[in-house]
């Protein structure tokens, strides 16, 4: 009968802290809100897919996202590349390592020298009035 009585006392304890526990967590979820379910979620699509799979649905999410204002801009890109011309191109990264020397191309020269003129030409004319 006292091994009864023993388990039973042991058994209350063990439902006292789970109590607890559940009203410390339900604190917490109250208090964080939704946020917490979010963080879960994610958690979880970690753990499922993997972290590189999960690192590239983030980034297509960012650039479906961002999408809509790039096919705005992309008349001003067009104008760019007319604007440098054949100066400007980039290769794939396998071609670079066979051929470093061609990095050099990769750089916007007419605009990196319109921007450099403009510069200098900026400060004569601040230097002149200060």
């Amino acid at each position: 009968m006292k091994l009864f009585v023993k388990s039973y006392k042991k058994l209350i304890e063990k439902i006292k802290q789970f109590s607890w526990y559940s009203l410390a967590m339900l604190i917490v979820v109250v208090f964080a809100g939704p946020e917490i379910f979010v963080a879960m979620e994610l958690t979880l699509m970690l753990e499922v897919m993997g972290a590189s799979t999960f690192c590239m649905f983030y980034l297509s999410a960012i650039k479906a996202f961002f999408e809509p204002y790039l096919k705005k801009l992309k008349p001003y890109f067009e104008r760019f590349v007319q604007f440098e011309g054949h100066s400007f191109f980039v290769l794939k990264y396998k071609q670079y390592k066979q051929m470093p020397s061609m990095l050099m191309h990769a750089v916007p020269a007419n605009t990196l020298l319109l921007g450099y003129l403009s510069i200098i030409t900026g400060f004569a004319i601040l230097t002149k009035i200060v």
